[in-house]
């Protein structure tokens, strides 16, 4: 049995793409290559090529090929919940606390 897959809201996606840019910009990379989406890890998430983890709740964003195609979540949150979760992923990033 396979886990179930919830749509992902338009304004979720876009903070997914801004976690991405900002990760690419620390990489040294001028822009986000939506096929290749880089590498990184910390204690509050991973973001890798095809998707993304936040580990503080075991949620999962997947998508094939590029970011934005066919993605998909392994937990259905509201907008108000994506968000908290990717302002947490984005202080993590820069160590905010």
């Amino acid at each position: 049995m396979t886990d179930p897959q919830y749509e992902i809201f338009r304004d979720p996606y876009r903070m997914l793409i801004l976690l991405a840019t900002l990760v690419s910009e620390q990489k040294g990379e001028t822009t986000l290559q939506f096929d290749n989406v880089p590498y990184y890890e910390n204690d509050t998430f991973l973001i890798q090529h095809d998707k993304f983890v936040y580990k503080k709740a075991q949620t999962e964003i997947t998508w094939f090929q590029f970011l934005g195609r066919d993605i998909a979540c392994n937990k259905d949150y509201t907008r108000e919940e994506y968000n908290k979760m990717f302002v947490d992923c984005l202080a993590s990033l820069y160590n905010i606390t």
